[in-house]
């Protein structure tokens, strides 16, 4: 490659995202990320902060980081293909507890607790972009959430905790199933400094999760926890200058699969987020 063609640049990006997860569970995320690109790679390191808050309590602290590493296998006019390996670092057991110390299910968990493997594929073509992944766990988590039914005393503090309890998933040592997703993309370039997007984003949970009994210590299989989820996805790009720009994205399932110990469904996820170039 001629090195007098080589262009680089690094991004720095702010970014607030608001969902609600399982049972109302309010989750607010502040992430900061920093990506590098040439003409052959681009290089992005990101971790968000997580806020958690709903029947059994409020958890707060770093979610998993993300790291990925893309490039252009082939490109010709208007036809780009791209592939992207990544990872996601876990930055705590998931294991995190409410105020009073009692354990927390998945939905207001900062981390899954998993470090995970990423690999996607993307084909675009003009206004279209079409995108295929893989995402799959590397262990299983610590979490030690249980929704069995205990007789215990509890104070007016955890009153809420003990008789909501009973309508969150059991998460104990979870084991998540890999996920396979299919992205489809149309985008609309107004003018110069404003796009817009709209797609699908189907993602299917190819086999059931597993948590450990408290009891046994036995591995219980999440019957009908695997299956289909399939999310609308939208966004907005607007360039501020030649070296900013904010983008808002939406999305929302119409689709979900019959059981979710997992805690990633949203019901609606809102993000916010400013990039500059530096």
């Amino acid at each position: 490659m001629d090195s007098t063609n080589e262009t680089s640049n690094m991004y720095l990006s702010l970014s607030n995202s608001i969902g609600i997860g399982d049972n109302s569970v309010l989750i607010n995320s502040t992430g900061v990320s920093l990506s590098y690109s040439t003409n052959d790679f681009t290089l992005s390191v990101g971790v968000p902060f997580v806020i958690t808050s709903g029947d059994l309590g409020s958890t707060s602290g770093l979610g998993d980081v993300l790291i990925t590493l893309g490039t252009n296998l082939y490109s010709d006019g208007d036809l780009s293909w791209n592939a992207t390996f990544g990872g996601k670092i876990a930055t705590n057991n998931a294991d995190l507890k409410n105020g009073e110390g009692l354990p927390m299910p998945m939905v207001n968990q900062t981390s899954q607790g998993t470090n995970d493997m990423i690999f996607l594929t993307s084909l675009r073509s003009g206004d279209w972009q079409v995108t295929t992944g893989v995402q799959t766990p590397l262990n299983r988590n610590e979490n030690s959430y249980t929704n069995e039914i205990v007789f215990e005393e509890f104070s007016p503090e955890t009153e809420d905790y003990f008789s909501n309890r009973g309508i969150y998933e059991s998460s104990r040592n979870f084991k998540r199933g890999s996920d396979v997703m299919l992205k489809i993309e149309k985008f609309f370039e107004l003018n110069d400094d404003l796009k817009l997007m709209g797609g699908v984003l189907p993602v299917y949970r190819l086999e059931n999760s597993v948590y450990e009994n408290e009891t046994t210590g036995n591995d219980i299989e999440i019957i009908d926890s695997d299956g289909l989820t399939v999310n609308i996805i939208g966004s907005m790009d607007y360039r501020v200058s030649d070296v900013s720009s904010f983008k808002l994205n939406l999305g929302f399932p119409v689709l979900t699969r019959t059981v979710r110990a997992d805690g990633l469904t949203r019901a609606i996820v809102a993000t916010i987020s400013y990039s500059v170039a530096i």
